[in-house]
């Protein structure tokens, strides 16, 4: 099997992280490690492409040709996507991010060693016959075979009127540089249920999606990745008191705390005061999101 951790060494992917960083940090108006209007941005890893050979300061072709193909997600052979493009954000050189898509020197990758058990126990009816590994997966056969168990394990229905009707209420969250499911799966999702569910405003009232830039799978990275949702649907299902906001901090930027704000919205600086602190800051639309149904 191929050996995934020397694709990229630390530096490669500190390189790349930083050159995402440069591309969409002030597009919220503010440069400070964070990238809060996700939407805006436009990364092409080409830019870092070597003029010739392998340098430290760029990437190979290859190592670029890699990066394009991953981040644009998988497809059959006639260019169906089979799921979600993914990202490009700030955490991408966090250990978090190598554990789970390259590897290391002690461990391969996480999604490379639970695949087959994965797929084979799980994703796939009984009865078809199983994968090797993560590498002997048939792009265009084996989708069709996984896909007959798809109404058993798949979530992604947008039908939740009974959840509403009963009062439920929904806090769904993503790290923007989750390397085992795609934050823009999840926010595809969640538009898929505005949607279903009378609009954006309509569905804010029972589900509220809230992105960590820079956060790993459920933790980590160059993220505020610590904030307090259980007391939030406490408060929204007890006492009817919506999340307009979840405070966040995390050890990626010690002293600092930020709202995250409920999708589309995203903190915008009020132009005053610390940056560090979550008070000077606003929940915004931003001017780029589709109209309100």
């Amino acid at each position: 099997m191929p050996l995934l951790s020397k694709a990229f060494s630390d530096s490669d992917l500190k390189l790349l992280a930083n050159a995402v960083l440069q591309a969409c940090d002030e597009l919220d108006g503010l440069k400070d490690g964070i990238i809060d209007n996700p939407d805006k941005c436009r990364f092409n890893p080409t830019t870092l492409q070597c003029k010739s050979g392998k340098g430290d300061d760029c990437l190979s072709e290859a190592q670029v040709r890699a990066l394009q193909t991953t981040f644009a997600g998988p497809h059959d052979s006639n260019g169906t996507a089979l799921y979600s493009d993914w990202p490009y954000d700030a955490g991408l050189a966090d250990p978090g991010w190598r554990a789970w898509i390259l590897g290391n020197e002690q461990m391969p990758a996480i999604n490379v060693l639970i695949y087959p058990e994965f797929v084979n126990h799980v994703a796939l009816a009984p009865g078809e016959a199983p994968v090797a590994n993560a590498f002997s997966f048939d792009f265009d056969k084996d989708p069709p075979r996984i896909n007959k168990s798809a109404n058993l394990i798949n979530a992604d229905s947008t039908n939740l009127s009974s959840f509403r009707a009963h009062g439920g209420k929904l806090i769904l969250y993503t790290g923007m540089s989750d390397p085992v499911f795609s934050a823009n799966d999840l926010i595809r999702y969640y538009a898929r249920l505005a949607d279903s569910n009378g609009g954006m405003t309509s569905t804010q009232q029972f589900a509220r999606l809230f992105r960590i830039s820079g956060m790993n799978h459920c933790g980590g990275g160059p993220a505020l990745d610590d904030f307090d949702d259980l007391t939030a649907i406490e408060e929204w299902v007890e006492k009817g008191v919506a999340p307009d906001r979840l405070i966040a901090t995390g050890r990626g930027f010690p002293g600092r705390s930020r709202p995250l704000c409920p999708y589309p919205q995203i903190a915008k600086y009020r132009g005053t005061g610390s940056t560090d602190d979550a008070g000077n800051f606003a929940c915004q639309i931003v001017p780029s999101f589709g109209s309100e149904k």
